[in-house]
Protein backbone atom coordinates (compact mmCIF):
# COMPACT_ATOMS: atom_id res chain seq x y z
CA UNK A 1 0.00 0.00 0.00
CA UNK A 2 1.46 3.37 -1.00
CA UNK A 3 1.72 6.18 1.50
CA UNK A 4 0.86 9.73 0.57
CA UNK A 5 2.44 12.80 2.09
CA UNK A 6 0.18 14.33 4.73
CA UNK A 7 -1.53 17.54 3.72
CA UNK A 8 -0.39 19.48 6.79
CA UNK A 9 2.91 21.33 6.65
CA UNK A 10 5.89 19.22 7.73
CA UNK A 11 8.67 20.59 9.89
CA UNK A 12 11.58 21.08 7.53
CA UNK A 13 15.08 22.42 8.03
CA UNK A 14 18.13 22.44 5.84
CA UNK A 15 21.77 23.08 6.51
CA UNK A 16 23.56 26.04 4.99
CA UNK A 17 27.22 25.15 5.28
CA UNK A 18 29.63 24.98 2.33
CA UNK A 19 29.69 21.16 2.31
CA UNK A 20 26.89 18.89 1.14
CA UNK A 21 23.60 20.15 2.48
CA UNK A 22 20.87 17.89 3.80
CA UNK A 23 17.21 18.78 4.17
CA UNK A 24 15.65 17.05 7.18
CA UNK A 25 11.85 16.84 7.27
CA UNK A 26 9.61 15.54 10.04
CA UNK A 27 6.02 14.74 9.05
CA UNK A 28 4.42 15.61 12.36
CA UNK A 29 1.08 13.97 11.48
CA UNK A 30 2.87 10.61 11.23
CA UNK A 31 5.21 11.02 14.21
CA UNK A 32 4.22 9.35 17.50
CA UNK A 33 7.06 11.06 19.45
CA UNK A 34 8.87 7.83 20.33
CA UNK A 35 12.30 9.52 20.50
CA UNK A 36 14.11 6.97 18.35
CA UNK A 37 15.36 9.65 15.94
CA UNK A 38 16.75 11.64 18.85
CA UNK A 39 18.49 8.57 20.27
CA UNK A 40 20.03 7.36 17.00
CA UNK A 41 21.22 10.67 15.52
CA UNK A 42 25.02 10.74 15.90
CA UNK A 43 25.14 14.53 15.43
CA UNK A 44 22.29 15.54 17.79
CA UNK A 45 20.27 17.17 15.01
CA UNK A 46 17.07 16.53 17.00
CA UNK A 47 15.91 17.38 20.52
CA UNK A 48 12.59 16.52 22.12
CA UNK A 49 10.26 19.34 23.14
CA UNK A 50 8.20 19.38 26.33
CA UNK A 51 5.68 16.97 24.78
CA UNK A 52 8.49 14.63 23.63
CA UNK A 53 7.99 15.56 19.96
CA UNK A 54 11.26 15.72 18.00
CA UNK A 55 12.40 19.15 16.90
CA UNK A 56 15.11 19.86 14.33
CA UNK A 57 17.49 22.06 16.30
CA UNK A 58 20.83 21.63 14.50
CA UNK A 59 20.15 21.09 10.77
CA UNK A 60 23.70 22.18 9.87
CA UNK A 61 25.08 19.21 11.81
CA UNK A 62 23.27 16.64 9.62
CA UNK A 63 25.65 14.42 7.65
CA UNK A 64 22.94 12.63 5.68
CA UNK A 65 23.65 9.27 7.35
CA UNK A 66 19.92 8.40 7.27
CA UNK A 67 19.99 6.66 10.70
CA UNK A 68 16.89 8.59 11.76
CA UNK A 69 15.08 7.58 8.57
CA UNK A 70 16.07 3.92 8.85
CA UNK A 71 14.99 3.58 12.49
CA UNK A 72 11.77 5.64 12.43
CA UNK A 73 8.91 3.14 12.85
CA UNK A 74 6.40 5.63 11.42
CA UNK A 75 8.30 6.68 8.27
CA UNK A 76 7.88 10.23 9.56
CA UNK A 77 11.36 11.52 8.64
CA UNK A 78 13.06 12.17 5.34
CA UNK A 79 16.62 13.31 4.72
CA UNK A 80 17.30 14.56 1.21
CA UNK A 81 20.21 16.35 -0.38
CA UNK A 82 19.38 20.02 -0.63
CA UNK A 83 19.21 20.91 -4.34
CA UNK A 84 20.81 24.29 -3.57
CA UNK A 85 23.92 22.78 -1.95
CA UNK A 86 27.36 23.34 -3.42
CA UNK A 87 27.92 19.61 -4.00
CA UNK A 88 24.77 19.25 -6.09
CA UNK A 89 25.67 22.38 -8.11
CA UNK A 90 29.16 21.13 -8.90
CA UNK A 91 30.96 23.87 -6.93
Amino acid sequence: MAHTVPQDSPQEESSSSGKADWRVTIYEAWCKACGICVAFCPKAVFEQDLLDRPQIVRPDACTGCQKCVLHCPDFAITVDENPNSESSNGH
